[in-house]
């Protein structure tokens, strides 16, 4: 009886063994969630119908802080545990905030052009739980761990030695997908692609994975600037084009890909979306905020003429919509104020750092 215990005891270690060392995420690997349900592939036309529904309407409360008052400018924010980090083009960089109160606990970085300072940087949300995120600098393609203790670590991999040929049209969009695996928007000559990027022993293997480009005749990478996302546990990307109300949802390696169109039945080649000065075209989509369950856009729907004639009556408001990761749409928001935004899925909280008030927080509370 002894022994048979012993065996079957034996039997269940190997098996969790197995298992763990299975569930352990290895370099070019997915985590997926194999329940999900699947991705069906072809074009849905939005253009004379809201699927949303009633548009629900959302008033913010002002949380204080005890920070010195800081200029917004190009801000990106994301949402780890109890913390929120944001960056800023602003000298230093990067700031953490504890949640709910949103005190200031670090800065991090400088801004500068000097070794390890930041020109062009940007938030890249991790998969590796024992981090914040990762900080990457744009200008020279330098990756960072930013720690939970606030101080920023230089990881050697994957992208050294890579170019920077998009630095001076649009900052490279990431997602890390896995260890030393990363997948990213940026220049093509198509305009913009996806790229992905993967440390295979002592070089990184970089591929296009996706074409952003609509138009053949329009190679500019200004007209795809958009909002690239990704859920590798659900094994799903997606991007929202800024001058197109249009949004691309596709697996990890665009096999399967659902494109959502609210603009016509057809793409009209002959369009053209230039930004010259300050931009005449309609700005749709600019913000994204991926989270396990939904997806979440920054939606303006006017120009940026409109928005600052807007503001100057102090008419400020933007809208939000929400998806699930196979291109449903689920609810759209109106808030009652206009600036950058990230979402705590978990707690149900949208957290807007305003361009119109001091502070800058607002917080909205989420159905």
């Amino acid at each position: 009886m002894k022994s048979l215990q012993i065996l079957s005891l034996t039997i269940m270690m190997a098996f969790f063994a197995c298992e763990n060392k299975q569930n352990q995420l290895q370099p070019g690997s997915l985590y997926t969630d194999t329940l999900f349900p699947e991705l069906k592939s072809g074009e849905v036309f939005y253009k004379s119908k809201d699927p949303f529904g009633e548009i629900m309407e959302l008033k913010g409360k002002y949380i204080p802080e005890d920070t010195a008052v800081f200029t917004l400018s190009e801000s990106v924010m994301l949402i780890n545990g109890n913390f929120l980090v944001m960056k800023n083009l602003s000298d230093p960089p990067f700031r953490v905030f504890r949640l709910p109160d949103l005190k200031q606990v670090n800065v991090v970085g400088k801004r500068g052009i000097g070794p390890d300072e930041f020109n062009f940087p940007t938030l890249v949300p991790s998969q590796d739980s024992t981090i914040l995120c990762y900080l990457y600098e744009n200008s020279n393609n330098k990756l960072y761990k930013l720690n939970k203790d606030g101080k920023a670590e230089y990881c050697k991999y994957p992208f050294q030695g890579t170019d920077n040929k998009g630095m001076f049209a649009a900052e490279k969009q990431l997602v890390n997908t896995g260890i030393n695996d990363f997948m990213y928007v940026d220049n093509s000559p198509s305009g913009k692609s996806i790229y992905r990027i993967t440390q295979k022993r002592d070089s990184a293997l970089v591929r296009e994975v996706f074409n952003l480009g609509m138009d053949p005749k329009q190679k500019s990478p200004f007209a795809y600037i958009g909002d690239f996302g990704a859920n590798p546990s659900k094994n799903r990307m997606v991007y929202a084009y800024k001058y197109f109300k249009i949004i691309k949802f596709m697996d990890l390696e665009a096999k399967t890909i659902r494109t959502i169109n609210f603009e016509k039945d057809e793409f009209d080649e002959s369009s053209s979306h230039e930004v010259n000065g300050l931009d005449k075209n309609i700005t749709h989509y600019w913000g994204i905020c991926a989270q396990d369950d939904y997806v979440y856009f920054l939606y303006s729907g006017r120009t940026p003429v409109e928005v600052v004639k807007e503001a100057q009556k102090q008419n400020y408001y933007i809208f939000v919509e929400q998806y699930d990761w196979n291109g449903n749409p689920v609810k759209k928001y109106k808030l009652d104020q206009w600036g950058y935004f990230t979402v705590d899925e978990k707690n149900k909280k949208l957290y807007l750092a305003s361009m119109n008030i001091d502070g800058p927080f607002i917080e909205y509370q989420l159905p």
